[in-house]
């Protein structure tokens, strides 16, 4: 916007006349709870774009308001379901990933060796054909697995997967397991899903392990807002352990200083005390598990509230109280994140826990502890079928549970020989830095004989980005497509992440990189590959995942997304609650209760009725998991102490003096994707 003198004395009158209904602009602007936005120096509302947020892994909605072409604010979306106009300090500041001042513009070459920091900026046709060329001497010689492709926080909507089916490769590894992997295999196994949703807004009795939810956990934004709700109208109360004071743990009605990898035990012997005290829901069990609560009581007697004393240190008397306060106050949920997973033996921690809302008879009720919601999408057909030969870092043998895959020991395997890698794909991803042992992925990706030829797309310059042969110039979140669903409230919902602006310099899409690689590859359609490709650009494969869904097709499919931010629409956010309401005024409510709707093809059959049941293998809850058996673990919730931290007596191995680290996230950082946002 260009202003010139006589123009910026009459915005000056206007601006002066303005004061005098500027509280009531500003009133009208809040009682609109987001949306819309003006500009300070012309008074004009400005352009709004709904986008799906991206700096964390929860995917908020959010708006993006343009002026003059360029990003100027971001705010949550009103109309998203899950968040409700609401984004976090990461989300607000994150207009900063497009207009970083160390932003790579242009594909880069490596000139000099690895790390060195030499580069020569080269054309697209180049970079494309490069890549092109190194893929077809591996597929030429029969070993597509050689092909590996090590992605991050990945929402390309299954366009990653895709590119590795097309040429055959099964060498594909995210990086779930510095994540949350222990968490996932602990709750598969047991009910089916690698998540929860607790109702915190309708619940009164929260037991929070090892989560930093009102500041940095798993969905903080939407969670944090519906614990205050719970806590406000509820009363809910708030018990937390934690190693750590974090804000969660400070803002609990009480907070117990666990010791590390000990959840499990302090669980499993409240589960004990609840039974022996008779406060189950012995017909739930019976029913709704594949383990008897007579058989379940006789286990957990090994387990008191003095063991687990002894280990934890958090006092018997705490545990009985707490156990009993949990069991006699209905609703009532828990919670965990990486204080009870992220340990040797994480995922029988988590399996203890997940047995107090079971037992309690608190699943998928109001306030309870729920299944995840979710809303899928199509893939654009044909897809391809994949590779036929499994890949050792992909499905590693002796670790048969690890359905998240091993990735922090991919390095360690890689030079160990246990599978050769010619052509190496990094994405959305810094395995030089966030990763346990990053140093030894910088040895690997510095190795010419252990990575011939590696390649990245990214949008700035670290760790990793240095020491590949090719930087391939990536999109922002704010300036790209992607289709999205997390189970983050108890109403599903589908978003869209769509470009707010143009992309920066010569960036691309990563997905239409993707494409222009394939093509390359196979520019008649020959090999049988092009056919899987033949979209247009971003917007074009979106369309084909969306206009074909359900309801949203009905709604106007793409189109709806690209307008709304988010499918479905379920209400209104009311000015006075910050909730969303119906077209009656009134709180729109969930359903609960969906293993229990009858199915005639359900696996659970209860008095003569088939019912849906849970995502297992029998439909009912596994407290006795079969998978585990199979493999030689525990197939029931137990308690293992860590081998680092105690003696097989069950005394101490720290000397007097001696601590045990932990390490916990900043609300306002995500590994290694915040690290160069200058508000943050």
């Amino acid at each position: 916007m260009k202003i010139n003198r006589r123009s910026f004395l009459k915005l000056g009158a206007a601006s002066g006349a303005a004061m005098a209904v500027a509280p009531n602009i500003l009133k009208a602007m809040e009682t609109e709870l987001g949306g819309k936005d003006f500009s300070a120096a012309t008074l004009t509302e400005r352009t709004s774009v709904p986008y799906t947020c991206l700096v964390c892994n929860i995917e908020d909605g959010g708006m993006a308001f343009i002026e003059d072409g360029r990003i100027v604010k971001l705010e949550g979306n009103p109309k998203h379901v899950s968040t409700r106009g609401r984004l976090c300090a990461k989300g607000n500041s994150g207009m900063w990933h497009v207009y970083d001042p160390d932003r790579i513009l242009y594909p880069l070459r490596r000139t000099g060796p690895r790390g060195s920091g030499q580069w020569k900026r080269i054309s697209w046709d180049e970079a494309i054909a490069e890549v092109a060329e190194k893929i077809k001497v591996v597929l030429d010689k029969g070993h597509p697995n050689e092909i590996m492709f090590k992605w991050g926080r990945d929402r390309s909507g299954g366009a990653t997967g895709r590119f590795m089916a097309t040429l055959g490769t099964n060498t594909g590894v995210n990086h779930t397991s510095i994540c949350e992997s222990s968490k996932k295999i602990g709750m598969q196994p047991t009910w089916g899903p690698d998540i929860e949703t607790p109702d915190f807004a309708k619940t009164k009795y929260i037991l929070n392990f090892g989560s930093n939810i009102l500041e940095a956990a798993y969905f903080h934004n939407p969670y944090s807002q519906r614990i205050s709700e719970g806590v406000a109208e509820n009363m809910a109360k708030l018990v937390t352990f934690d190693v750590r004071l974090s804000n969660t743990a400070g803002r609990s009605d009480e907070w117990f200083p666990i010791f590390p990898a000990t959840d499990g035990i302090v669980a499993l012997a409240m589960a004990n005390v609840i039974m022996q005290e008779g406060l189950a829901d012995t017909n739930f069990i019976n029913d709704w598990t594949n383990y008897s609560a007579d058989k379940l009581s006789a286990y957990l007697k090994q387990y008191t509230a003095a063991m687990a004393e002894k280990y934890s240190g958090v006092p018997a008397k705490d545990i009985r109280r707490i156990a009993i306060e949990f069991a006699s106050t209905k609703p009532a949920t828990t919670y965990t994140y990486r204080g009870p997973a992220m340990h040797l033996y994480g995922s029988y921690n988590e399996r203890c826990i997940m047995l107090l809302p079971i037992i309690t008879g608190n699943i998928e009720v109001k306030g309870g502890y729920c299944l995840p919601r979710g809303m899928g999408y199509a893939q654009p057909q044909p897809a391809p079928e994949g590779g036929k030969e499994p890949s050792y870092l992909s499905t590693p043998p002796d670790y048969p549970l690890a359905e998240h895959k091993v990735s922090h020991l991919v390095p360690f395997w890689i030079k160990e020989g246990k599978q050769k890698i010619s052509v190496y794909f990094s994405y959305m991803h810094c395995e030089a830095f966030t990763n346990p042992a990053a140093s030894v992925w910088r040895e690997m990706l510095l190795d010419e004989k252990l990575i011939p030829f590696s390649v990245t797309f990214s949008n700035q310059m670290n760790e990793t980005t240095n020491i590949m042969d090719m930087v391939l110039p990536d999109c922002s979140y704010l300036e790209r497509h992607d289709p999205e669903s997390m189970p983050s409230s108890l109403w599903p919902w589908l978003g869209i992440r769509q470009p707010v602006i143009k992309p920066l310099g010569e960036a691309v899409e990563f997905r239409e990189v993707l494409k222009k690689i394939i093509h390359k590859i196979d520019p008649n359609g020959s090999k049988g590959m092009k056919k899987y490709w033949e979209f247009k650009d971003g917007e074009d494969y979106l369309k084909k995942q969306f206009d074909n869904i359900p309801g949203l097709k009905e709604a106007g499919g793409y189109n709806f997304l690209k307008k709304n931010g988010v499918w479905p629409i379920y209400g209104k956010l009311d000015p006075a609650t910050g909730k969303i309401v119906g077209k009656d005024g009134m709180e729109i409510k969930p359903e609960y209760g969906l293993y229990k709707k009858e199915d005639s093809n359900g696996k659970v059959v209860l008095r003569g009725k088939k019912y849906k049941g849970f995502g297992t293998p029998d439909g009912k809850i596994n407290l006795y998991a079969p998978s585990y058996e199979k493999y030689g673990f525990n197939p029931l919730p137990t308690f293992k102490a860590h081998p680092w931290h105690w003696n097989k007596d069950g005394s101490s191995k720290l000397k007097n003096g001696e601590m045990i680290m932990t390490t916990f996230k900043w609300n306002v950082h995500t590994q290694s994707r915040t690290t160069n946002i200058k508000w943050l």
